[in-house]
Parts: structure tokens; C-alpha cells; sequence
């Protein structure tokens, strides 16, 4: 796979201390033509899960031999591994942890290695930030033509994380919020084809129920709802959204990540 030379950053390290600013040295010091972009910093502290979906939705955006940098590490220290990914299009570092599962059943032959070879992490390990000392400097040197094998050690059974799934029945499909965003929009992991296979047939009829509040259609955009009312919508990510327009529905309907939502007919 051909180099870009772009490498993304994922990681829950925020914007008010220097630790991004101190990787992205360690990479530029290894390649000085690399182009960052900063996926999100604000991923919740320690927060896989969180990390995990920002990822699946966007790592297919990017050129393919884009380098995917992802530091959500609460076991940083530990035995878990640090590992590099090389799918069809993209190449993954990170800890093993999870974060990376949805490329396994995306791409079922990535190639998986082990960072074991420390002459491309820096001279000094420390306890606390392997996101400088080990996932930052092989960024930098695959990034600078290294070669995936040259890094450590094939393996075959990386760390999968157990994500909700939604409940699939005939009348209905049971789901939960997995994420709010800035504006308050409620994220379901219902996807637009759970939803249509349940509505479909029935004349689009469906009631969409989270906690006491009761949706009765699907908006095409959302500027067709109605003003501080709760609606839905298929969002950019292809899963169904809770929204107010021009308001908060996190915030107005007091709903929190995990909150069950029903759809039934």
C-alpha cells in the first residue's frame, strides 16, 4: 500500500495540555513532511467505546495508506499490546483494547502486528505515555517508508470490543442511545436498514419511543420538523438520530448515553 503521508490523531488527551502537541513533535522529528488531522481530541477520558465509533465513521474518508493514530489507553503500562494494523486501504496503531474492532469484521485479512522491535520506539519508555514513546515514533517511521513487518510480530487474536447491539424482533427493535453530540442530537444504534425492515410494508407507520416521549415519523432533513418537538432522522453515520430542531434533546428530554429506545409499529 502507498504511503500518503497523512496520518489522524483520535485520542482523549483534550486541547488544554500539551500531550498532542508532544506527539505530533516526535512524528515531525521522524518525517517533517507528514500532514496531520486531528480526528477529535475530546473523546471522554478513558472512554474506548466513545473512541470506537468516532473511528468507525471516519476512518474511510481518508486517501487509502492513511496512518490511523488512536490513543484512548486506560491500560497504558499494563500487559495489554500495542499493536499496528495494515488493512486493504488503511493502516491502525493503538493499544489493544478493543478500539480498533470494527476493522476486523470490515476487513477480515488485516495484517496484525505486535510492536515488540524497540529500536523504533524512543530511547526512554515511560509508564504513562506510550502514546509519545511507542504510538507516536512507529506512526513516524511507517510513515517514513518502514515496512509493517519490521515492527514486531504477527498475531491472530486481538482484543474485540463487545459494543451494544440492538434487539431485532418482528413488531419491534429495541436500541440505546450510544452518543450525543454538541447539539444535543440523540445517536441510536439502529441502523437505516433495521429501521426500514421493520417499517417497510406497513405504510411507514412507526412509533419511536425513548423514555416517555413518543415520535411518530421519520424527518428527510431537519428542516421539515417541527420546532422544539422530538424528531427522528437517518443521520450522516446511517444510523437513526433523535433530534429538536433548533434545541437540545439531550438536554430538553434529559436523556442520557444508554437510554433505551423502542421502535414499534
Amino acid at each position: 500500500m502507498k504511503q500518503t503521508g497523512i496520518i489522524t490523531l483520535t485520542t482523549d488527551f483534550g486541547l488544554s495540555d500539551p500531550f498532542v502537541g508532544i506527539m505530533k513533535g516526535v512524528m515531525f522529528g521522524i518525517n517533517p513532511l507528514i500532514k496531520f488531522i486531528d480526528i477529535s481530541h475530546l473523546i471522554e477520558p478513558q472512554n474506548i467505546i466513545q473512541a470506537y465509533y468516532t473511528l468507525k465513521f471516519s476512518y474511510k474518508y481518508f486517501p487509502s495508506g492513511t496512518i490511523h493514530l488512536s490513543v484512548v489507553d486506560p491500560g497504558v503500562g499494563s500487559e495489554r499490546r500495542p499493536i499496528l494494523i495494515e488493512s486493504k486501504d488503511y493502516f491502525f496503531i493503538g493499544p489493544d483494547n478493543g478500539i480498533f474492532s470494527f476493522i476486523f469484521k470490515d476487513d477480515p485479512s488485516v495484517n496484525i502486528i505486535e510492536l515488540t522491535e524497540k529500536k523504533f520506539f524512543l530511547p526512554s519508555l515511560s509508564q504513562t505515555f506510550h502514546g509519545r514513546d511507542i504510538f507516536a515514533s512507529v506512526a513516524g517511521w511507517l510513515s517514513n517508508d518502514a515496512k509493517p513487518y519490521e515492527f514486531g510480530i504477527p498475531i491472530n487474536n486481538p482484543a474485540i470490543l463487545k459494543t451494544p447491539e440492538p434487539d431485532i424482533g418482528k413488531e419491534k427493535i429495541s436500541g440505546e442511545v450510544i452518543h450525543i453530540d454538541r447539539f444535543g442530537n440523540l445517536i441510536i444504534n439502529i441502523s437505516e436498514a433495521q429501521f426500514h425492515s421493520l417499517v417497510n410494508g406497513r405504510d411507514g407507520k412507526v412509533r419511536i419511543r425513548i423514555k416517555n416521549f413518543i415520535i411518530s415519523s421519520l424527518c428527510k432533513s431537519y428542516s421539515e420538523a417541527v420546532a422544539q418537538k422530538p424528531s427522528s432522522i437517518i443521520n450522516s453515520w446511517g444510523l437513526l438520530e433523535i433530534f429538536i430542531k433548533n434545541g437540545n434533546a439531550s438536554k430538553k428530554l434529559k436523556i442520557k448515553k444508554g437510554n433505551k429506545v423502542v421502535i414499534g409499529l
